[in-house]
């Protein structure tokens, strides 16, 4: 008997080194929190693996932790050899947006959802995915709240988010109209007021509890109606001459106030999309701020913007962060988003990768033990 599809696929991609600090106890209460809803909802979700450039000296991802435990699992690997080929003398040791990408080309889910090994979804948002409702025109984004994990490693998943939150100290949250910071100190008592809320426009779905970015779609099809003009309606540039001063600055993406903040620890959409948009944004040149193009991709392609509010939130376990060290970007934030802004004034277009995205020319060992 075929099986059903899976309403969402968990994009994930790690090797077993250590990487990010305590990598083997997050990832063990990773599947025990989420083996939880495996059992809750059977087929809802599946979970693609993906062992990125695996060290030779240490078991594999597939066999070091009990994936089994959540269902629907699919395991792909990446071996030193295509690394090395794609990395070159540049690249880190794991490249982790060439990875997602790898993740959501070898998923079946209608939707596709970027997290990593250290992230836990809270119930609410769960429940709503469980509820299979929603959009197909829309992805979804979620404040990211980081937590002290010392605390939090012995307790139970049914009570883990709690002590995720009794453990918060620091919110992410979108950019804003204001000069408020779009990252700031809380408390458990703050965490609810100080999250992502409506700016200009924004309508509040207040049974989802969801923030929908309606003046930010508006003003999308009114800068793509501008740009036409300016191209090809050259008697209208005097008129015209203010607005397009203003849309060429590099921070004309803030205006809109997407959600990039944080992004690559909670990004959920069609699959449809990503693949409309040929995936995340791959590169061995940047690291940082990768995850905002992806948003700014998704925008651009058509999809609108909704923001899980206040109860919804995603916890993540803070830790070391030394394997970032010494790599040298080559990008900085001002040159990225001139690029953001570009793509979004249709300047530049959203597909930033080549139709070979996700290694879909390599041929890489899969793994569906759920299967066999």
């Amino acid at each position: 008997m075929r099986k059903a599809q899976p309403y969402v696929s968990v994009a994930f991609v790690n090797r077993n080194d250590g990487y990010g600090g305590d990598l083997e106890e997050r990832i063990a209460k990773f599947i025990a929190y989420y083996a939880r809803y495996a059992r809750m909802w059977p087929g809802l979700i599946e979970f693609v693996v993906v062992d990125w450039n695996p060290p030779p000296e240490r078991p594999k991802l597939a066999d070091a932790f009990p994936w089994r435990d959540l269902g629907n699992v699919v395991h792909v690997e990446v071996p030193p050899a295509v690394h090395a080929a794609v990395a070159g003398a540049r690249g880190r040791k794991m490249l982790d947006y060439y990875g997602r990408n790898v993740a959501i080309r070898h998923s079946t889910g209608k939707f596709s959802l970027v997290i990593n090994q250290d992230i836990f979804i809270g119930d609410s948002i769960m429940r709503l995915i469980a509820s299979r409702s929603l959009s197909t025109r829309h992805f979804y984004r979620a404040d990211r709240c980081d937590f002290d994990f010392e605390p939090c490693r012995n307790v139970d998943p049914e009570h883990f988010e709690a002590a995720a939150r009794a453990a918060t100290f620091q919110i992410h949250r979108r950019h804003r109209s204001s000069d408020e910071p779009i990252s700031l100190a809380v408390t458990p008592d703050t965490l609810d007021a100080v999250g992502s809320g409506l700016e200009p426009g924004d309508e509040l779905d207040q049974s989802l509890c969801t923030i929908e970015a309606k003046a930010a779609a508006r003003l999308r099809r009114d800068a793509a109606w501008r740009l036409f003009q300016w191209r090809w309606m050259p008697w209208r540039r005097d008129d015209l001459r203010e607005w397009h001063t203003q849309a060429s600055l590099d921070s004309f993406h803030r205006g809109f106030f997407l959600h990039t903040n944080a992004a690559g620890d909670f990004l959920l959409a069609p699959r449809a999309a990503f693949l409309k948009v040929r995936g995340l944004y791959e590169s061995v040149d940047v690291y940082m701020h990768t995850d905002s193009y992806a948003v700014v991709q998704l925008f651009a392609a058509g999809y609108g913007q909704l923001i899980l509010a206040a109860p919804h939130h995603v916890y993540h376990a803070d830790h070391d962060r030394s394997a970032r060290a010494g790599f040298n970007e080559a990008m900085t934030w001002v040159e990225h988003e001139t690029v953001l802004s570009a793509i979004l004034r249709r300047e530049r277009s959203y597909q930033l990768n080549s139709r070979a995205w996700g290694l879909a020319d390599r041929s890489l060992p899969v793994h569906r033990p759920s299967a066999s």
